[in-house]
């Protein structure tokens, strides 16, 4: 079960996705590089936090991008049937 996952490292793209999401982990506490108190601006304007927040942010959503095109697609008992509609789903199954 666990050798079926997605986070499996077996191939390259897959290995460099998990890097990169625990770098990610890892940079997310910008606390520890010191911008909180830093009064360094960028740009003239942009505090050096929200440009470091902005950065993550972008780099992200491009690993999310990345991971969604590389991810498997699901296999065909999980999807739905033709008597499954979002209402039924919603609501609990059919009406009583």
């Amino acid at each position: 079960m666990i050798g079926d996952s997605f986070w499996t490292p077996k191939r390259p793209v897959r290995i460099a996705l998990l890097g990169a999401v625990l770098a990610m982990v890892v940079l997310h506490q910008s606390e520890l590089f010191g911008l909180m108190s830093s009064q360094t601006l960028i740009l003239g304007w942009i505090p050096v936090q929200i440009a470091y927040d902005v950065a993550y942010l972008l780099v992200g959503t491009a690993i999310l991008a990345v991971m969604y095109l590389v991810a498997p697609e699901p296999p065909s008992e999980h999807e739905p049937t033709a008597g499954d509609s979002a209402s039924d789903s919603a609501t609990g199954g059919s009406d009583r």
